[in-house]
């Protein structure tokens, strides 16, 4: 009797060690993850200043918006961030990557802001590897990223891959981390040279709202939860992108096509109703322009709805033409364009 006694003992206490060590590895499986926030540039020096327009340093720019990022995704648990400078100063691609390595990093997230030489350009793009699960992991992040800052107002242009002469990624702080084993994505906010941009940056507290964005990206696709501001993302869902069986190549041509017809023409208001189908098989249509003088010049960007083919706009000819000619440019996300064929209409 005794000894059946000390089996159902030694059973019952087995038993319980077993259902204490399950919900302790349970427990164990919620991972800490590490987050290293690159704030892009800083220092001196050209390069190291970043783009510089209508009052903005980029190298300002990205501090601030990796501090108000970090502060935020410190509410939440499950997460230690690190920020790879958080003064004025000169860091290597390198030493960033090393010391994302060195804090055994499960992401780097590189802020920045654009400016292009043609001042034409307006929205948010992110960048990310080209190779296997980093794309993988930096594909999906990126959807989620350009979601929040979607609603912010902020156009987007797209999560996209640019591969180097070396067959590696182009971007330094991309390849460099992929190299030290670490998924990275450079988040370009918005340009600093573009009127429809700037209207944003104006606009109080607007870059604690994008650090407060990009971190809610990141705790999205961690699947975190917060005590502090009750946000509780444990059982979101998002697309997961496919992990590619080789190299996802940028698009280096045109469009495919691009034309246009001109529908109708008002004398009094001197507007032509244009329709014009545009089609790209590799990326999609982001801007559309239109001319009135040939090509000759160029209205500013408009948005392309990219759910659409074909689509209709007026274009309003100055009273001084009493002829037309009317033709149009269709740009993908990586800002190469195909120009339509030309109508020409009388407008007296």
């Amino acid at each position: 009797m005794k000894k059946l006694l000390s089996m159902l003992c030694a059973f019952v206490l087995s038993t319980c060690f077993f259902l204490g060590t399950t919900d302790i590895t349970s427990y164990a499986a919620n991972k800490n993850y590490v987050v290293v926030i690159d704030p892009g540039h800083g220092g001196v020096g050209d390069r190291n200043l970043g783009a510089i327009y209508n009052g903005y340093m980029e190298k300002e720019l990205t501090l601030q918006v990796a501090v108000a990022m970090k502060a935020e995704l410190e509410k939440y648990e499950g997460v230690t961030v690190y920020l790879t400078r958080t003064a004025d100063e000169i860091k290597s691609l390198e030493s960033r990557a090393d010391f994302a390595k060195s804090v055994n990093a499960d992401f780097v997230f590189s802020i920045h802001f654009n400016a292009s030489s043609e001042h034409i350009y307006y929205g948010s793009e992110i960048w990310t590897s080209a190779f296997g699960n980093y794309y993988q992991k930096g594909q999906t992040f990126g959807l989620i990223e350009s979601d929040q800052l979607a609603s912010l107002g902020l156009y987007q242009k797209g999560v996209k891959t640019k591969i180097g002469s070396s067959g590696n990624d182009y971007y330094g702080i991309i390849r460099h981390c992929v190299a030290r084993g670490i998924p990275c994505d450079i988040i370009e906010h918005c340009y600093l040279d573009h009127a429809y941009d700037v209207q944003y940056l104006k606009g109080q507290d607007f870059i604690q709202t994008l650090g407060i964005a990009d971190a809610t990206a990141v705790a999205k696709y961690f699947k975190l939860k917060s005590s502090v501001n009750g946000n509780d993302f444990s059982n979101i869902t998002y697309k997961t992108v496919k992990k590619p069986s080789g190299k996802v190549w940028q698009d280096t041509t045109d469009p495919d096509t691009c034309s246009i017809k001109v529908l109708a023409y008002d004398s009094a208001s001197r507007n032509a109703l244009v329709e014009m189908t545009t089609k790209d098989s590799q990326s999609p249509i982001i801007y559309f322009a239109y001319s009135y003088d040939g090509g000759k010049t160029f209205s500013p960007l408009q948005m392309w709805d990219r759910t659409q083919k074909t689509q209709s706009f007026n274009v309003n000819i100055p009273s001084s033409f009493t002829s037309s000619n009317i033709v149009c440019r269709a740009y993908n996300n990586y800002e190469l364009f195909k120009q339509s064929n030309e109508v020409a209409i009388e407008t007296r």
